[in-house]
């Protein structure tokens, strides 16, 4: 199938918005992680602070050997002014501190006066200086003084140098951000706008779905009302043409030789009218009687056993046909539970015995024979009849259908439609095969219920095939 260029634009756009997206946040989280390492590794901070300490103690311990040469008998902090200096000058020459100064040329020089300050240790441990000591101790603090003095203004201007290229970083860094994020913004607005058309078009092609189920329901149903209309019109024109012809000829004769006849021959005439007349209404009373039954249906699926029902439904039509041989078979072994309405499957199988009884002699037996086939339970009722033709087969359970050989026998072409639809609604169906001149066998078959597999499960086979036969009423 060849893709048309909205197509390929429709799914080359957001590929590529997916993809730039991904690429400005990638880049964004980058620049984000380059701001938080320079926040992080700011080493030179706090040099300023820590050369400023070392020369307050430098000046301090200055300030205590005078203090001791002009008071040689008061007690003397020397040697504690003198370990204060001392840890300021471990702290100086600590990594970070150390790297610093070595990136602004004053470690050497930081490390000979810290050198020279340390060899006059043995001289503050004595607790005072002699007038001899003092001239050198006071040459060797004042340039070690001088030398932090030095190093703490450039570590001031490195450190304000280093804020400012800093804060040029920051704001860069935040412009870049700022861009990325303006980018992001335009993807996520492309991707959003494609994802709300997606969507319309996805809401208007479901709409345009249930529009087209619609459509062709109303179709089928149109086509169904045209097909039942057909069907009822060739019904009318068979069934009620008789009847009608017959009461046209009545009055046809009444009317031309009414004066001249018999009081008796005018009451049979009439007669012979009124039981057309009489016709017509059964006709179009079993048509309004099929449609409210199938309108107020009702279905209760209950465990029933088939050959109880047929047995019943035999046994009913014995009674209206008392001359007809009606022989019932339960080949089950008395194992025929169906899942369905028993009081609709009686209904099915009275239809089917009607039918075989209405289309086949008298002097003609109907068998009836239960049996169970895979995972179903079935009824089978087979005549003697004329059978039906090959061609009229798939449309006998269409409503109002019959076949143009028994236009001569009363009927509606309504009760094998009910029964399917009967059967249908209890999940089962009905099988039809015939023979031109031999008959006809219409076989419902219905579900088997959950109690029939435990009952074929918990025994071992059953016995033969029982036979039941009430014998000819």
């Amino acid at each position: 199938m060849s893709l048309t260029r909205p197509t390929v634009l429709g799914y080359l756009v957001p590929l590529l918005a997916i993809i730039v997206l991904v690429i400005l946040l990638t880049v964004t989280l980058y620049r984000l992680t380059d701001i938080q390492r320079a926040m992080r590794n700011n080493a030179s901070a706090n040099m300023t602070w820590v050369i400023y300490q070392a020369h307050t103690e430098s000046l301090l311990l200055t300030n205590a050997v005078q203090q001791s040469l002009i008071a040689p008998h008061q007690e003397s902090n020397l040697a504690h002014r003198y370990q204060m200096l001392l840890s300021r000058i471990d702290v100086l020459g600590d990594g970070p501190q150390k790297r610093a100064l070595e990136a602004m040329g004053l470690a050497e020089p930081l490390l000979e006066q810290a050198n020279a300050a340390m060899q006059l240790g043995p001289r503050f441990e004595r607790g005072h200086i002699d007038a001899a000591d003092y001239e050198h101790t006071r040459e060797v603090l004042h340039a070690f003084s001088d030398l932090l003095q030095s190093a703490s203004g450039r570590a001031m201007r490195t450190e304000w140098e280093e804020a400012g290229a800093r804060l040029d970083i920051y704001r860069n860094a935040v412009l870049t951000v700022f861009f990325l994020m303006i980018g992001i913004w335009i993807c996520g607005a492309v991707i959003s706008i494609q994802l709300l058309l997606a969507l319309k078009k996805t809401r208007d092609n479901e709409r345009i779905r249930l529009r087209g189920i619609e459509l062709q329901r109303q179709l089928e149903h149109e086509r169904r009302i045209s097909e039942l209309y057909r069907s009822f019109g060739s019904m009318v024109s068979h069934q009620f043409r008789t009847p009608l012809a017959i009461i046209d000829a009545t009055m046809q004769r009444l009317i031309r030789a009414g004066d001249r006849m018999t009081k008796e021959e005018i009451n049979h005439r009439a007669g012979k009218a009124r039981q057309a007349t009489q016709r017509l209404n059964q006709l179009i009373e079993n048509i309004l009687q099929a449609d409210r039954y199938m309108e107020q249906l009702d279905v209760s699926m209950q465990p029933c056993q088939l050959a109880e029902l047929a047995n019943q439904a035999v046994s009913e039509y014995r009674t209206i046909a008392p001359k007809r041989d009606i022989r019932l078979v339960d080949e089950t072994g008395g194992n025929s539970t169906a899942q369905c309405d028993s009081v609709l499957t009686v209904q099915i199988l009275g239809n089917l015995l009607s039918n075989a009884l209405k289309y086949s002699d008298e002097d003609t037996g109907i068998s009836v024979r239960v049996s169970c086939q895979a995972d179903w339970v079935c009824c089978e009722i087979c005549d003697k009849g004329d059978g039906i033709a090959v061609h009229d087969l798939p449309h006998v359970f269409k409503r109002y259908f019959r076949a143009p050989d028994a236009t001569d026998i009363v009927g509606t072409g309504i009760g094998l439609h009910i029964a399917m639809e009967l059967a249908t609604l209890q999940n089962g169906d009905i099988l039809v095969c015939s023979e031109r001149g031999r008959g006809s066998c219409f076989t419902l078959r219905l579900p088997c219920s959950p109690q029939h597999f435990r009952q074929s499960h918990a025994h071992e086979p059953g016995p033969a095939p029982t036979r039941i036969d009430r014998g000819n009423v």
